[in-house]
């Protein structure tokens, strides 16, 4: 069965599962993350909203306890003694019958925002300028068992709790498994991620992707798997990682990247085929600055080398959190060598019309290109 955030939201196993309430319940939604990992931003956003709520109603429970303790510390005086603090008594206790009216008209106060103002502030992308999109200058820290999502326009850095420093790319997410740091030092990645491994020859980090993992001890490489995207690549800057692809029920290391090199799986569909997967190795990608093309985005950048448009429309919609849909399909095959560093979408696009030359219309966030 899979959830809507809706769903979740009111589902008493999640909602233990977020609280970290009962071993059971987080065991259970750990294994329906690795089971659909395609659900991580689901359920980092009904995760979020359950925080939420038990964030604002701790809070309005305090508020509603401050105001009965203030009530009960009001003073009387005892007849015929001096109005001395050591003569004083509190107010007779309220009846529990109130308090309990209280606390409900609270959390239906606090439900009804849940209902607004915070699914309004969840469901709002980041909105872009004329530049591009910057790194935050915050930093999370990682527990294991922890699920982390970014959305369209928004990137995150991540610190897990081996020292491990991760780069999350726009619409993606990163379950670390519960076990980690001290059983494995497993992950799962949905969308893109640059990760830069701490050294440890005992426990390997593992990285699970949608078809296939990546294996280190210490390195740093950069993950791209979107559900989205007809290939996933994995490539290598510092050290080594090996590449596990399934064989029955075991893996079965398919290749040793070296430095400077990456694995593509690439998925192709014949018409009424099923679907075929083709792998291969090949050298990374340099622009004539020496910029790493596969990892510019860590650095705010777009680099794209004889890209084909229906790629960049992907990127587009990821970086600037907007919808682009392509009319043409001959157009939508147009590629491009460009690079770009603190351009915005309506920029980028006049650029490419320079080299290979397509129309475009603009339709509030959605943005229409024809031939």
């Amino acid at each position: 069965m899979i959830y809507t955030v809706e769903e979740l939201t009111i589902n008493d196993s999640f909602i233990a599962y977020c609280t970290r309430q009962n071993e059971k319940d987080i065991a259970f939604w750990n294994e329906y993350l690795y089971q659909h990992p395609e659900e991580l931003l689901t359920i980092e956003e009904a995760r979020k909203l359950v925080l939420g709520l038990k964030f604002m109603l701790h809070k309005k429970q305090n508020e509603l306890s401050a105001d009965d303790a203030r009530l009960g510390l009001d003073l009387i005086a005892v007849p015929g003694k001096t109005h001395s603090h050591d003569f004083y008594q509190e107010k007779p206790e309220q009846p529990a019958r109130g308090r309990n009216k209280k606390e409900w008209l609270a959390a239906a106060s606090v439900i009804l925002l849940l209902g607004t103002g915070l699914w309004f502030l969840y469901k709002q992308p980041l909105r872009t300028g004329n530049t591009s999109n910057r790194l935050s200058a915050g930093i999370t820290a990682t527990v294991p068992g922890d699920s982390i999502g970014s959305e369209r326009g928004e990137y995150k850095t991540l610190i897990l709790s081996d020292g491990t420093k991760v780069t999350l790319n726009a619409q993606s997410a990163l379950l670390v498994s519960a076990g980690f740091g001290t059983k494995n030092r497993d992950v799962r990645l949905t969308g893109e991620a640059f990760f830069e491994v701490a050294h440890n020859r005992l426990l390997p980090f593992i990285v699970q992707a949608s078809r296939y993992k990546i294996k280190a001890v210490g390195t740093k490489f950069n993950v791209k798997d979107y559900k989205n995207d007809a290939y996933s690549e994995t490539s290598l800057l510092e050290g080594k990682v090996q590449i596990l692809l399934p064989s029955g029920n075991r893996d079965r290391v398919y290749k040793t990247l070296e430095v400077n090199q990456k694995f593509v799986i690439h998925t192709t569909a014949a018409p009424e085929a099923p679907l075929q997967e083709k792998t291969e190795i090949t050298p990374l990608s340099y622009d004539d600055s020496q910029q790493n093309i596969e990892t510019a985005w860590v650095d705010h950048s777009l680099v794209f080398d004889n890209t084909p448009l229906y790629e960049i429309k992907n990127i587009l919609e990821r970086k600037y959190a907007i919808t682009v849909e392509i009319a043409d399909s001959d157009v939508a095959n147009y590629r491009y060598t460009a690079s770009f560093q603190n351009e915005g979408a309506d920029e980028i696009l006049k650029a490419l019309q320079l080299s290979y030359h397509f129309s475009y219309k603009k339709d509030g966030n959605k943005i229409i290109i024809n031939k």
